[in-house]
């Protein structure tokens, strides 16, 4: 079995890379993409003054078109979650969603989602308490029939995973290991249902 320390060496990697295409994508999206966008506004002032390459230019403006298409969906696919197109509140719905829908009949699950938080995290937070909470919904038994995601705080963030039944405990440990990495903690209490804790604080700045 691999050793604790290249288990940890594994984690931080897959944080590291998660942020390395969450930075891929803003670049491609907030520079790449404003810079197609202004070269098209320029081509149709460039057709407003030169009516005569009208035809040419629209060839140009439809390659444009078909750039900035594929670059959105480069984006998507590149971005590890949705939180930053949608906000943490919105994915996480979207999530309880895709986990009821995606459980067979005999099986069904129902989730509620109580968020109240209005702590401006950072894009990277959200990022890795989306995930923590989506391994944790994915590491639950078959046997759960409710589970509830709490999502609270101001300055200390806090989610709230509970549910009726147990989980898989090497999945848990998984995401747990990765949260730690990502700045977040993480913890399990198991009785007659579990309950998994993933929290943020926020850090004062100096001198305050």
């Amino acid at each position: 079995m691999p050793n604790d320390s290249y288990v940890d060496e594994l984690a931080r990697e897959c944080v590291r890379g998660r942020l390395e295409l969450r930075r891929a994508a803003q670049v491609l999206h907030d520079d790449v993409g404003s810079l197609l966008a202004v070269a098209g506004l320029r081509l149709q002032l460039l057709r407003m003054d030169f009516p005569e390459i009208g035809p040419r230019a629209a060839e140009v403006t439809e390659a444009l078109d078909g750039v900035m298409n594929h670059l959105r969906a480069l984006s998507r696919r590149l971005e590890p979650s949705p939180v930053r197109r949608t906000g943490l509140k919105n994915a996480l719905l979207d999530l309880a969603a895709a986990h009821t829908d995606a459980r067979p009949e005999d099986a069904m699950v129902a989730i509620k989602l109580r968020y109240t938080s209005t702590a401006e995290l950072p894009p990277e937070v959200l990022d890795a308490m989306y995930h923590a909470i989506a391994q944790v919904l994915a590491a639950t038994g078959k046997d759960v029939r409710h589970i509830e995601i709490a999502v609270s705080g101001t300055r200390s963030v806090a989610a709230r995973i509970s549910h009726d039944g147990r989980h898989r405990g090497r999945a848990v440990a998984a995401a747990a290991l990765l949260a730690r990495h990502a700045g977040l903690t993480f913890d399990v209490i198991t009785e007659k249902g579990t309950i998994v804790s993933i929290s943020y604080a926020l850090r004062r700045p100096a001198g305050r």
